[in-house]
C-alpha cells in the first residue's frame, strides 16, 4: 500500500505528520488501532483506494420535510454537529428568497440543562428551537420546505432502557437516524455502537472531534460496519470546521495529526 500523492492541504491537515520514514502504511493503520483484518482488507493499493474498498462515502440523507435525528454516546459531539448543520441550513434558507423556511430543531433530550446548552450553542442562529420531550404537534412535522433536525439524548447502546427511549423518539418524530462517532473512541466500542445503531435503522454517520484526537481508528471501524460516512467535524466553532469527507481527505488525516 502506498501513500497518497502530494496535493493541496485539506481542512483536516495538520502540521505534524507521523514518522513516515519509519512506518509503512499497515504500521500507520495499526498505530490508529485499526484491526489487522481490516488492515488486510485495505491492502494492495493506495491508502485512498483501500479506504474506498471498506467504506462508502456518501451525502448525508438530509432533505426538507424529512426529520433527521443525530444520535450517539454522551459526549460524542452530536449537539455541536447538529448546531453546525443548523447554521449551514439557516444560511441557505436566508439565501433562498423565501423558498426555504428557517430550520426547525426538535430538542428531545430531557436531561437537566440539555435544552439550555443547545439554546446557548444556537444563540444568534436563525432557527426555530422547540422543546419536544413529550407530545409533539403533527403540524410541526408537516414542513416540506424546511430542514428538521432532532437532538437525541446521549445513549449507552448496552442499555435497553436508553435504546428503547431513543427508538420511541425516532418513531414519534418520524425521523431518519444518523450516528455521530467521535475521533479517539476505542475502535471496538465504536464498532459495537455502529452495529447497534445500524440495527436501529441508521444508514449514515458523521465523524466528530477530528481536531481533538490523534488516533481515529474508531471512525474507520464504525464506517466499515456498513454506515455511509458523510461529514467530518474538525472545529468547535459552529460556523467552521465541517466538511464532506472523501477517501482522499480521510487518508490525509490518517497521515497527519491535528494542528
Amino acid at each position: 500500500m502506498t501513500t497518497p500523492s502530494s496535493s493541496p492541504t485539506s481542512p483536516l491537515s495538520g502540521s505534524l505528520s507521523l514518522p513516515l520514514n519509519g512506518l509503512n502504511i499497515p504500521d500507520i493503520l495499526a498505530w490508529h488501532s485499526i484491526p489487522r483484518a481490516l488492515i488486510n482488507a485495505m491492502s494492495g493499493n493506495t491508502l485512498s483506494a483501500g479506504l474506498e474498498s471498506v467504506i462508502t462515502f456518501s451525502r448525508l440523507p438530509l432533505e426538507p420535510g424529512i426529520p433527521l435525528a443525530l444520535g450517539g454516546a454522551s459526549g460524542s459531539g452530536k449537539t455541536l454537529t447538529l448546531a453546525k448543520l443548523a447554521t449551514r441550513y439557516a444560511r441557505q434558507a436566508q439565501q433562498s428568497g423565501g423558498k426555504l423556511k428557517k430550520p426547525l430543531i426538535l430538542a428531545c433530550d430531557s436531561t437537566p440543562g440539555s435544552y439550555t446548552k443547545l439554546a446557548s450553542i444556537l444563540k444568534g442562529c436563525d432557527v426555530d428551537l422547540i422543546k419536544a420531550y413529550g407530545g409533539l404537534s403533527p403540524d410541526l412535522l408537516n414542513s416540506p420546505n424546511r430542514i428538521i433536525l432532532v437532538d437525541l439524548p446521549g445513549v449507552c447502546v448496552y442499555s435497553r432502557t436508553a435504546m428503547a427511549e431513543m427508538a420511541e423518539i425516532i418513531e414519534r418524530t418520524q425521523a431518519r437516524l444518523s450516528l455521530v462517532i467521535p475521533a479517539g473512541m476505542d475502535p471496538e466500542e465504536a464498532t459495537d455502537i455502529a452495529a447497534i445503531f445500524q440495527e436501529q435503522g441508521a444508514h449514515s454517520m458523521i465523524a466528530s472531534r477530528l481536531e481533538q484526537s490523534g488516533r481515529i481508528g474508531g471512525v474507520i471501524t464504525a464506517a466499515a460496519c456498513g454506515l455511509d460516512l458523510t461529514y467530518g467535524s474538525y472545529s468547535g466553532n459552529i460556523n467552521a470546521g465541517f466538511t464532506q469527507l472523501t477517501a482522499t481527505i480521510l487518508a490525509r488525516r490518517l497521515l497527519l495529526l491535528p494542528d
